[in-house]
């Protein structure tokens, strides 16, 4: 290989590593917002889109972090079924994506964010039983908001179920695709 196809070689790969620590650090913001810590969605997107599988000390020097902030989070995905482990011949603990992270999402979904929305229905229903039960003329709210906000709780719910109800044999990519077809 020429010197000047070397060099270029090295910068589109330099350029690659950096976009993918940025989309690494993207993704720790996004997941963030399930409950995750920003390093969970580092790690899960380094491990997701790698070639090969990959050891603690790589995720270290890829995502410029500290090995004491790696390896927790690696038990932690590990554990929510998100990456999966094995070790080499060296003892060295390798890691590679769970090959469907469907049942997974489910599960958190399940765990968490039913949770939240049964809670917050059963909070709704006590507030407009005492909404209807004062009538519209003494009562402080709004009622066609009141109404209105039962109807976003509800289609929450649904969503939610609809989700937790799609098979576990189902790819990311038929989910994708339905949700194309529901923006159109």
């Amino acid at each position: 290989m020429r010197k000047a196809d070397q060099k270029t070689t090295a910068s589109t790969a330099t350029a690659e590593i950096n976009k993918l620590r940025d989309l690494s650090e993207s993704v720790g913001d996004f997941i963030r917002y399930w409950g995750f810590r920003r390093i969970h969605g580092q790690i899960w997107t380094q491990v997701f889109l790698s070639k090969t599988s990959l050891s603690g000390a790589e995720l270290t020097q890829r995502l410029g972090v500290s090995k004491a902030l790696i390896s927790p989070a690696l038990s932690e995905l590990e554990a929510y079924g998100l990456i999966l482990m094995t070790e080499d011949g060296k003892k060295t603990k390798r890691y590679s994506a769970a090959p469907n992270v469907i049942p997974v999402i489910k599960d958190i979904l399940k765990e968490r964010e039913a949770k939240i929305i049964a809670a917050t229905q059963e909070k709704f229903g006590t507030l407009h039983k005492i909404h209807e039960k004062r009538g519209e003329q003494e009562s402080l709210l709004q009622h066609d908001r009141v109404e209105e906000l039962g109807q976003m709780i509800t289609l929450a719910q649904f969503a939610l179920n609809f989700i937790i109800g799609q098979s576990d044999e189902e790819s990311l990519a038929c989910w994708t695709e339905e949700a194309l077809k529901a923006e159109k």
